[in-house]
């Protein structure tokens, strides 16, 4: 059963909800394939120590980590000062120079973990702010993923060559339009998009996830690729579009947890849209239940009709085996409705044939009693 997302009764704010909806379906195809190279990144990266924290590692002032505040003491290394490990300062070199203007976002990172985390070398790439307490790419966000794609030059190796020419910051490079469309739909001023742009959005996006190189033959972007199709359509299922449902909302809620400054006009018309489609999808789930119901009654009736027909077919054809030529089956049917009325009344007794009912006894009994009551 197919559902829709036109819950809007404005075009274009409907357009506006399905592309964000395409945002988290994509950054979903992308998921596994970001996961496997981080860990390519990590292996090639090399091995810390484990036990240096990020204050230790950096030195005192760094570049978009330090703050100096009257009366100039830092903000960062409060609590532990630098020191030196060669082991984590090579790591640290190699986190640098994968990264495209060699300013990794330290802050977010944990170096105690670089050791067995690869996603704690990920985050290095991702945007400074707001990306701290992410645990895992699954708990990212599309602009976080594509981040990673366009910060960390290990991935350029992983994509056709179009995607990264011309080179980042470039506007016109393919993946910094992906990403510019993941900024066009959060930080909107009006909840908009018009019917080309939306299919534009679609056909950019459905493009990176059938790259042959590494993601034509993913299974996460392949069902990523099918449903931008399906949503493009208007072809989701009610279950399909329940998943998007919740994992729309849960990018809603990181958002507003990370303060990321989504337009006002956006996150109300995102909660609202999410609400009426949530209750559409549980009064088509209702409907769904009351119809299967229905079905398996109307199923059960027909098989109990069914197996009366067959079994008074089979009564009739023994009964023409066992009875003479002559013999009429409309004839027993008689018999049987006539016992049945002359036995109504009498517990425990219901003539619904001319053999089982009769094994216990009771029907010839009450039709006894019925004419000679005192015979019993």
């Amino acid at each position: 059963m197919a559902a829709t997302t036109n819950i809007f009764t404005h075009k274009e704010t409907n357009n506006w909800f399905k592309a964000w909806i395409a945002l988290n379906v994509m950054k979903e195809g992308l998921t596994n394939f970001v996961v496997s190279e981080l860990k390519n990144v990590h292996s090639a990266i090399g091995i810390s120590c484990g036990q240096c924290s990020i204050a230790n590692l950096m030195p005192c002032p760094t570049r978009c980590l330090c703050k100096k505040r009257k009366p100039y003491t830092c903000t960062f290394h409060t609590s532990q000062l630098p020191k030196s490990c060669q082991t984590c300062d090579k790591v640290k070199q190699n986190i640098t120079s994968l990264h495209r203007y060699n300013c990794p976002s330290w802050r977010n990172s944990k170096a105690e973990r670089w050791v067995t985390d690869p996603w704690e070398i990920g985050k290095c790439y991702l945007p400074p702010d707001g990306y701290s307490d992410v645990s895992s790419v699954q708990e990212s966000d599309f602009n976080g993923v594509i981040s990673i794609l366009l910060n960390c030059k290990h991935f350029q190796t992983c994509l056709s060559p179009t995607f990264l020419t011309p080179p980042p910051p470039d506007k016109q490079c393919p993946l910094e339009k992906i990403r510019q469309i993941g900024r066009d739909v959060r930080h909107t001023a009006d909840c908009k998009v018009t019917d080309a742009d939306l299919q534009d959005y679609f056909k950019t996006l459905a493009t990176l996830l059938a790259d042959p190189i590494c993601l034509l033959h993913d299974t996460a972007a392949i069902d990523a690729h099918r449903k931008l199709s399906d949503l493009q359509n208007d072809q989701l299922t009610l279950t399909g579009l329940g998943e998007l449902l919740k994992e729309a909302n849960q990018t809603l809620t990181h958002a507003k947890e990370v303060r990321e400054r989504l337009s006002k006009e956006a996150a109300k018309t995102l909660t609202e849209g999410l609400k009426t489609l949530e209750a559409t999808i549980q009064v088509g789930v209702l409907r769904i239940q009351s119809e299967t119901m229905d079905s398996i009654v109307r199923i059960k009736q027909a098989a109990n009709e069914k197996g009366q027909d067959d079994y008074e077919r089979g009564v009739a054809g023994t009964m023409k085996k066992c009875y003479p030529k002559g013999y009429s089956y409309s004839k027993v049917k008689k018999l049987q409705m006539w016992c049945k009325k002359m036995t109504e009344g009498y517990r425990d007794v219901e003539v619904l044939d001319m053999d089982r009912s009769w094994k216990s006894g009771l029907v010839f009994c009450a039709i006894i009693h019925r004419f000679r009551p005192d015979l019993m």
